[in-house]
């Protein structure tokens, strides 16, 4: 195919998504290396709604419960990020920076009846790939910073990979 084609179809298929998602719920399959702190890195999976507040800023909740997939863990629990995440879309890739406070409650269990809720700060990245079907695979790569009291602070990597239908 030649470049005086190639362009012409590229334009066509980028304007398809030309219309943002302004609304999307999706669910994700993640790890969060917490082994430096807690000695664990657990499969977790949850559901995430996000909103369009701004053209280039979006309100993003994620929910993630650990484990999951029969996997065992000392420390069990649960983890609740809101805030924001700023970026920009190019036909039908959206590329953002990720900012969302929240906490991880854990579940009392034998080895850990008092970590309870401790704060976290998840930042990093995001890719978006939107469809014209209103269905997106997300991407995100993130540092969560959790508080774990006398332990001290503890950075974890956290990546993750979902689906969402977006409109």
């Amino acid at each position: 195919m030649g470049l005086h084609l190639l362009l012409p179809a590229l334009f066509f298929a980028c304007s398809a998504f030309a219309q943002h998602p302004r609304f999307e719920i999706g669910v994700q399959a993640a790890v969060l290396d917490e082994r430096d702190a807690i000695g664990e890195k657990p499969l977790m999976a949850g559901g995430r709604v996000t909103a369009r507040i701004l053209q280039i800023l979006d309100a993003d909740i994620e929910i993630n419960r650990f484990p999951v997939g029969g996997g065992q863990s000392s420390f069990p629990g649960t983890q609740v990020l809101m805030g924001a995440r700023a970026g920009y879309h190019a036909g039908p890739f959206g590329l953002f920076a990720k900012l969302r406070p929240g906490f991880v409650a854990f579940d009392r269990t034998q080895y850990g009846p008092h970590l309870g809720k401790r704060p976290a700060l998840d930042m990093g990245g995001i890719l978006e790939i939107y469809s014209s079907y209103h269905v997106a695979v997300r991407i995100d790569y993130g540092d969560v910073v959790v508080w774990y009291g006398p332990r001290g602070t503890h950075h974890q990597l956290q990546m993750s990979f979902g689906v969402s239908f977006w409109y």
